[in-house]
């Protein structure tokens, strides 16, 4: 059914506010790329792409060259997925889907509506196979976009190429053989978290393009004996895959971040960011810090006092709410080195009190919380409220607009910026994704 839902579904079946929602989430995407464009591990991805070489025919985001749709698409996907602040909607399908379908539209030239149309439709088989699975995070240590990403790849891809639904059950088959992706990182703050969602629309992209070829994949790869869920996932209600399909978005409502961290600490940061605002204090002078909250947001792997690297430290409950009791995490280049091996931040870190309430209940993309803090002989008690991009409350136009300028100041010009955020605001208008994707390389 999933194959047949995407061979059948076109952009004119979409409801238009998804389609505003897929506009604002390229837009919040590409500010992402261009971030991770300028860290060292994003870095080491690109240059080993240009090294490799292929044929030119796709971009990649601030860079000058082109290179094969695979590449293409494992770097994009890897400077996306490289500082925790790309948008979350299908599971991280933003690193996963939208690098493989922008290298296919740019070298195949197709149009801003289809983009959109795969884009969606990849998106929504992402999040299907992620919130049908249970455990497989958890309890299983896998990585839920390296491991359902090459689906949400491969579904974009075979739309962009017209599959019918056999080719695209297909894909899905050798997708499934692709799934990867083990949070092993979490302990030590390891690069692979860096690379999963490149890895992951790189060999989506490339299982698509062998179906197209003609090679065949087993149908049955979600629900077979050996298949997805039997493999990564513990006993669930397979039912809840197809459920409403082409009737209910899973994707909706949208999910972007604020900060350059883990969604489940997004809450706490702007809790301390409002706190700071509001009652202005020396982080030297704080004597206690404690967060009361889900245990959710305070699992093991996310309860790290001495992480070894930044992505360590943006995996860290406690070290990011010493990051964010220091620095201002509006501007998400603050989480870099120097604040991985500032005494304060590490002081502070090893004394936030983490603090399990099972009284308080989570819901899609909310992660409740309270923040207390005593310093300077005052006491703060602040309770969390869904962050700004969380489901409760949404990006704006404008705010992704004003987030893109401020994300990107000193990596785009002014007037570049301007004309990346007017073509994705009119996405559905533009007669050629390859003028995209041109205006996000590297002049």
């Amino acid at each position: 059914m999933l194959a047949q839902f995407v061979a059948e579904t076109r952009y004119a079946d979409l409801p238009a506010r998804l389609v505003a929602e897929c506009r604002l989430a390229v837009l919040d995407t590409i500010a992402a790329g261009y971030v991770g464009s300028a860290l060292p591990w994003a870095q080491r991805v690109v240059e080993l792409v240009r090294e490799l070489g292929g044929t030119p025919e796709a971009s990649a985001i601030n860079q000058p060259w082109q290179v094969d749709l695979s590449r293409a698409a494992l770097a994009n996907g890897a400077m996306i997925g490289a500082f925790e602040c790309e948008p979350l909607t299908g599971s991280h399908a933003s690193g996963t889907v939208l690098p493989a379908a922008l290298a296919v539209s740019e070298r195949e030239h197709r149009d801003g509506k289809a983009f959109l149309a795969a884009l969606a439709l990849g998106f929504e088989v992402s999040a299907r196979i992620q919130r049908t699975a249970v455990g497989l995070e958890s309890t299983r240590g896998f990585h839920n976009p390296g491991t359902q990403g090459p689906f949400g790849a491969a579904a974009a891809v075979g739309h962009l190429y017209g599959f019918n639904a056999a080719t695209l059950a297909s894909a899905f088959g050798l997708a499934g053989s692709c799934s990867a992706g083990l949070l092993e990182f979490a302990w030590t703050g390891a690069d692979t978290k860096r690379v999963h969602l490149g890895r992951a629309s790189q060999l989506g992209l490339e299982s698509a393009l062998l179906a197209r070829k003609g090679l065949h994949g087993p149908t049955t790869v979600l629900e077979g004996r050996y298949g997805y869920y039997n493999a990564f996932s513990e006993p669930t209600d397979l039912g809840k895959l197809v459920a409403g399909l082409g009737k209910t978005w899973q994707i909706q409502p949208p999910s972007h971040k604020a900060y350059a961290t883990h969604v489940t600490h997004q809450a706490v940061v702007q809790a301390i960011q409002q706190l700071k605002g509001e009652h202005p204090f020396d982080p030297r002078a704080i004597t206690r810090i404690a967060i009361r909250g889900t245990h959710r947001i305070m699992e093991d792997r996310h309860a790290v006092r001495e992480p070894t690297t930044v992505m360590g430290g943006q995996y860290s409950l406690p070290f990011t709410v010493a990051v964010a009791l220091t620095r201002d995490m509006s501007n998400p280049r603050v989480y870099d080195a120097e604040a991985l091996a500032d005494p304060l931040v590490r002081e502070l870190a090893r004394r936030v009190e983490l603090i399990p309430d099972e009284s308080m209940h989570e819901a899609p993309g909310v992660f409740p919380a309270e923040v207390q803090l005593e310093a300077g002989g005052k006491r703060h008690t602040v309770p969390t409220r869904p962050h700004k991009g969380s489901p409760r409350d949404p990006l704006t136009w404008d705010e992704a607009c004003e987030k893109f300028r401020r994300y990107t100041q000193g990596l785009v010009g002014d007037g570049q910026a301007g004309r990346i955020i007017a073509t994705v605001g009119e996405l559905e208008r533009l007669g050629d994704m390859a003028q995209l994707a041109r205006l996000l390389a590297k002049a």
